[in-house]
């Protein structure tokens, strides 16, 4: 059975070899690759452990197509996952026959980060959540570092990570907080 390439539409996606003993399916013309799900459960049963995640050493240009895709095994439309951890691109999957298309470098840029041993957790709950956290965070990030300055954000951030190591935090966040921490207080009887 011939497969139309999800991005580009063309008829005949080709047979290659990913890595040893994972079987893909290629567009010849934007690159993609379409992994079967019993394809990357093979290969990931022979694959040794999970490897640590790491920082990549190359980059790799990415064209992370917005568009709809259709599954190339079931003609399904393909869901849109966000990958993270560093990343800035989606992975589309089959619901019903659980494939995945990786545009042009996807694979190679989680290969690179020991991500594709974990293709299979990108489409859970836990790690969308964990996703979103990520896009939270860095969105904070932004904003306090336009709030305060680059130079006051970084010097907080260090007076806060000093202040949640010690026993005392409350008690130092209450000096901190009192404008004349020295001035006695009444007492409460007169």
């Amino acid at each position: 059975m011939s497969m139309k390439c999800p991005t580009c539409k063309r008829p005949v996606l080709q047979k290659v070899t990913l890595e040893e003993s994972l079987l893909a399916n290629r567009c010849d013309k934007c690159e993609g690759n379409w992994i079967d799900s019993e394809q990357y459960w093979s290969w990931l049963d022979a694959h040794s452990e999970t490897l640590p995640e790491k920082e990549p050493e190359v980059s790799f240009e990415i064209n992370d197509s917005q568009k709809a895709k259709l599954c190339p095994q079931c003609n399904r439309i393909l869901i849109k996952y966000k990958v993270g951890r560093g990343t800035n691109f989606h992975l589309d999957h089959c619901s019903s026959c659980n494939g995945v298309w990786f545009d042009k470098n996807e694979w190679e840029t989680l290969k690179a980060r020991n991500l594709h041993d974990e293709i299979h957790c990108i489409f859970t709950q836990s790690w969308q959540r964990q996703v979103r956290q990520e896009e939270i965070e860095e969105n904070l990030d932004l904003i306090y570092t336009q709030k305060f300055g680059s130079e006051d954000y970084q010097e907080l951030q260090k007076i806060k990570a000093w202040l949640n190591d010690r026993p005392q935090k409350l008690a130092l966040l209450a000096y901190l907080n009192d404008e004349n921490p020295y001035k006695l207080s009444p007492p409460a009887n007169l």
